[in-house]
């Protein structure tokens, strides 16, 4: 029996240490672009429509940032580029060959770069990411400054 609760202690001790290590990690400016731009390229490789995904978006994107995305969608004039790739098409190389610089920390702001490097018809892209403490939770504000809340 004794044997049993040990092994059991340390279960539970590995998958709260290695909860406590991805929580960790999920709090950088850096991850959550990352996982933003990883999720996101994904979804357009997949042909999905990450946009329409609001519990996707919502995850990643502050409150104030979604909703100046979703008003400037119902606009006449729509949104001449996707405002996450400041782009109208897009290289599916992205997904794999994504790297996000090491993030600029200034209270609840942060900015980081996000570089897409895609094949001859794309070439380099590279965007600057505007984050901001959300309920104590780093989440994208601002890609190249467009659309600004």
């Amino acid at each position: 029996m004794k044997r049993h609760l040990n092994a059991l202690f340390i279960s539970v001790s590995i998958v709260t240490f290695a909860s406590v290590v991805s929580a960790q990690t999920a709090a950088t400016p850096e991850s959550r672009v990352r996982s933003f731009y990883s999720w996101y390229l994904h979804e357009l490789n997949t042909e999905h429509d990450p946009i329409a995904n609001k519990k996707g978006l919502a995850r990643h994107l502050t409150t104030r940032y979604a909703g100046a995305i979703a008003r400037a969608l119902q606009q006449e004039d729509g949104i001449d580029a996707d405002p996450f790739i400041d782009a109208q098409d897009f290289d599916p190389l992205w997904e794999k060959n994504l790297t996000v610089s090491k993030a600029a920390i200034t209270g609840a702001k942060a900015t980081a770069t996000v570089t897409l490097k895609g094949g001859p018809n794309f070439g380099t892209k590279r965007l600057k990411i505007g984050l901001r403490k959300e309920g104590g939770v780093w989440k994208i504000d601002s890609v190249n400054d467009r659309l600004r809340p």
